[in-house]
């Protein structure tokens, strides 16, 4: 079984604002393949192939698939990176988030990259994978906006392909991929003229690969697309994320300081890492698996002003006055280093822009549009804005222009347990 991205179609349906243009070429009809190929009795326990297991969300969906009674193995391929060894870089990732991870001995790690020809794998532990894996679950890609999409297309969108034609060899393979619900931004074909931070080449790889995804399942490829929002930390890792590395703290950080925010119907997408996990999860490894699903716990400006204290403004007063405070200024120069000191302020004013741009209101609307059309009940014991704030204080840059935390009862879930011992 052979599938293929047809020669630039990614490329036409992004130059037209047409999704349809995508086409995938297949060597055999999917669905009659699909059929053909052995595959687990129902109630067995599987094996799952997790790709991106040390990143912020890969640890989440380790840590439930080490602990779901219906998983009876773990596969995880970990990109090799200087003298660490694959099983030492989750560890790492797992102490940086101070999140607890079970026993680990139903595990087994690959070092390899994903995007290299059968997985950058030797052939026996290639074919290994080939004949025993029923499930993989696609976490990895990449965290940063600021790439063209042609880097993007070669790191996700062909890997992906390739991956769907994995899941059609040997064995019959359900495939589930964390894409983005920042793809939705794009509604009409202006919209891929836009060149703000939310319309660049990491959203275009998005898209391209939620409507090659959804042509695929169509077609009778076992792929399946999580839209993810904004993962925020939860419980498990005591509410701590990424932080300032996120494009959502960075806004939130600058409503923050002005003391503002906007008014607005549309709520900003966001979701808790392990409710995220728990949701992708059961979705992969139920016998009728959704082609797409919207994991999205959102929270509304409203929200963020009562619990911030900020003042709400129309739309245009806040991006202006935000635009007017952040302006390069003489006293911004370092006049011993001019050149490089003016260039800093003006790449700072620049992506405050396009943090911000003048689309945003209805970028968000349309998201918030997509996430609801097949809502789907999320398992959380806490809402999202006590996610939000509790995230917020754990970032120092973002802690010292808060208000005072009110007395509150304690985030943590009344069914929490005593954390497991972190694996060595």
């Amino acid at each position: 079984m052979r599938i293929s991205l047809r020669h630039n179609s990614d490329y036409h349906a992004l130059r037209t604002g047409d999704p349809t243009k995508i086409a995938l070429d297949y060597s055999e009809d999917p669905a009659v393949v699909a059929r053909s190929l052995p595959r687990r009795p129902a109630g067995e326990r599987k094996t799952v192939l997790l790709l991106g297991a040390n990143g912020f969300i890969g640890m989440h969906l380790l840590r439930e698939l080490l602990l779901d009674t219906r998983v009876g193995k773990v596969y995880a391929l970990v990109r090799p990176k200087g003298d660490q060894t694959g099983e030492a870089r989750i560890a790492r990732t797992a102490r940086k988030y101070k999140m607890a991870l079970p026993a680990m001995d139903k595990l087994v790690v690959f070092e390899a990259g994903y995007v290299e020809p059968r997985l950058g794998l030797d052939d026996a532990r290639y074919e290994e994978l080939l004949t025993s894996v029923d499930v993989v679950v696609d976490g990895a890609g990449a965290t940063t906006h600021e790439y063209p999409y042609s880097r993007y297309r070669a790191e996700k969108v062909v890997p992906t392909v390739a991956l769907a034609e994995f899941c059609l060899t040997k064995r019959f393979k359900t495939l589930h991929v964390i894409g983005s619900v920042g793809s939705e931004v794009y509604r009409q074909r202006r919209d891929f003229l836009r060149r703000s931070f939310f319309f660049q080449g990491y959203s275009r790889m998005k898209y391209v690969v939620k409507h090659l995804a959804l042509r695929a399942n169509r077609d009778g490829v076992p792929i399946h697309l999580y839209q993810a929002p904004f993962a925020l930390g939860g419980p498990l890792t005591s509410f701590k994320d990424p932080g300032m590395e996120y494009s959502f703290w960075n806004m939130i950080g600058h409503m923050v300081q002005q003391g503002r925010t906007w008014e607005s119907d549309a709520r900003i997408p966001m979701v808790a890492g392990d409710v995220l996990a728990r949701t992708v999860l059961d979705n992969a490894l139920s016998e009728a698996p959704r082609a797409i699903t919207y994991p999205v716990t959102p929270v509304t400006n409203a929200e963020l002003a009562t619990r911030f204290d900020l003042e709400t403004v129309p739309w245009r007063t806040f991006r202006r006055d935000l635009i007017r405070a952040n302006r390069v200024r003489p006293a911004e120069v370092d006049w011993k280093h001019p050149l490089s000191s003016t260039r800093r302020a003006r790449q700072r004013a620049a992506f405050i822009r396009s943090l911000f741009p003048r689309c945003l209101p209805t970028a968000l609307a349309n998201i918030d549009a997509a996430a609801h059309t097949s809502p789907v009940v999320l398992g959380s014991t806490l809402e999202p804005i006590d996610v939000l704030e509790a995230n917020a204080r754990n970032i120092r840059k973002l802690a010292k222009d808060l208000p005072p935390e009110p007395t509150r009862e304690s985030l943590a879930p009344a069914h929490a347990t005593e954390p497991l011992p972190t694996a060595a």
